[in-house]
């Protein structure tokens, strides 16, 4: 099984609301990865004592999140709109309203932010009418955070909502960005064509705004290649790729060419064309070492599919140098989020399987098994796996009163509400991880999981 990153590296269009005055921000997604740059927030024009303390709070409050001190951002922001509910020009409080989001998405405070949103949104809709663009603005976070909750359908409305209204507007770059998080949404539902035929507008909308060979063309292209692998259409997939990978080559955009070449190695990988996709996940994983180093969890992925693709090809010597590296670099370094010690461990089991070392496969995850049971339920979910493969291995081993025990104590993880429709090393399908994001709504400020 091929792993994909939740999050490649920094610096592509991301999962994110408006982002925070001329301030790079990273913004997850699986995330997927946002460089964002607000406009100016709307200042009222009259009351200038209060708006001038308003606007101190509001700038302190999006310093305090770029920081990382998101309880302080909470307070400051909390004391904008006290602030701002003293004016009469309620516009300010619905900037801090729109901005305040950013803490609730980070924190998956989703509810908190769709009342957040929807207080917003009828202030701009009363002071400003239903087709101006921060209304706009404002209504597409709110399909962000539907979206992000998984009501699909609503979200879907709400996009195509904001794209009508955009549609009237000269502001291209603005329509390009709706346009991808809709194409991200049609991914996800595998509306494979939908979304197809919206990444391509964005692309040439973008072609117009900034030129062919802008960072901006480049994700499109990336996006594009991205949802194509996820949905199977891997030869399409390539040629979006290559494209991508030359253009942020031109670049010099190190984040760019990293995440092409993952999905070029993916994209190989499921052709059968090993030596394509050694040849990208050597030049990724370098790459990515050079710029997070080593220890990053991300390079563990990289390494992780490099030894893949090198035992599907042969090279089993060195394939099982890289699983030992990689266990024993999550074992030592990676000693706060044990999770990427077990999918480590799961690969590297995988392997021993393979290659009829059963007994040594059952060893590496007994190991690790008390690790997965320390885990939070939610983590646990997510690594159905360990459990799964370990029983399956058990009963191979005839071990069958130990398999059924180990069935029986993780029937949670079993359950026909909890369990993926992707059997072990099998391809599983997109989640919003997965996709490729592009910034939601307002100013410029993935892809799914595959284990």
């Amino acid at each position: 099984m091929q792993l994909v990153l939740a999050a490649i590296v920094d610096g592509t269009r991301g999962n994110a609301l408006p982002s925070l005055k001329n301030t790079k921000v990273k913004m997850f997604a699986l995330a997927m990865l946002a460089a964002v740059v607000i406009s100016a927030p709307l200042r009222a024009q009259t009351g200038e004592t209060t708006n001038s303390a308003w606007a101190q709070k509001e700038n302190e409050a999006e310093t305090k999140f770029v920081a990382g001190q998101f309880r302080d951002a909470e307070t400051k922001w909390k004391e904008a709109i006290e602030i701002a509910q003293k004016d009469a020009n309620k516009l300010n409080l619905a900037e801090t309203l729109n901005q305040m989001t950013h803490l609730y998405l980070k924190q998956r405070r989703l509810d908190e932010a769709r009342t957040s949103l929807q207080a917003a949104l009828a202030i701009r809709e009363k002071e400003l009418g239903k087709n101006n663009p921060k209304t706009a603005e404002t209504l597409g976070n709110l399909a962000l955070v539907e979206h992000k909750s998984g009501h699909d359908a609503d979200a879907e409305r709400l996009y195509k909502e904001v794209i009508e209204i955009k549609r009237k507007d000269a502001n291209s770059n603005s329509l390009a960005i709706t346009l991808t998080n809709l194409a991200n949404l049609y991914g996800e539902m595998r509306k494979i064509e939908e979304a197809r035929k919206l990444y391509l507008e964005a692309l040439e909308l973008d072609k117009k705004t900034y030129g062919a060979e802008h960072k901006e063309v480049a994700q499109d292209l990336f996006n594009l290649g991205a949802v194509m692998y996820h949905h199977n259409y891997n030869k399409e997939a390539i040629e979006y790729l290559d494209q991508s990978l030359a253009l942020y080559e031109k670049l010099n955009d190190t984040p760019g060419k990293i995440k092409s070449l993952h999905y070029l190695g993916l994209s190989h990988a499921e052709e059968k064309s090993h030596g394509k996709a050694i040849d990208a996940y050597r030049k990724a994983l370098t790459l990515h070492s050079q710029l997070k180093g080593d220890r990053h969890p991300d390079t563990l992925v990289h390494q992780l599919n490099l030894a893949r693709t090198l035992d599907s090809s042969g090279q089993e010597k060195e394939a099982e140098d890289l699983y030992k590296d990689a266990v024993g670099t999550a074992t030592k370094y990676h000693t706060d989020s044990r999770v990427k010690l077990i999918e480590c461990a799961i690969e590297y089991a995988h392997f021993l399987r393979r290659h009829g070392r059963k007994t040594e496969a059952e060893n590496q995850l007994k190991e690790v098994l008390p690790v997965y049971e320390s885990l939070s339920a939610h983590h646990r979910r997510e690594l159905y796996e360990l459990p799964r493969v370990y029983s399956d291995l058990l009963r191979e081993l005839k071990k069958e009163s130990e398999a059924d025990a180990l069935a029986k104590k993780h029937l949670d993880v079993f359950s026909p509400h909890h369990v993926s429709k992707v059997s072990p090393e099998s391809k599983p399908s997109a989640s919003k991880q997965d996709i490729p994001q592009r910034p939601k709504e307002t100013k410029k400020s993935k892809a799914p999981s595959k284990k």
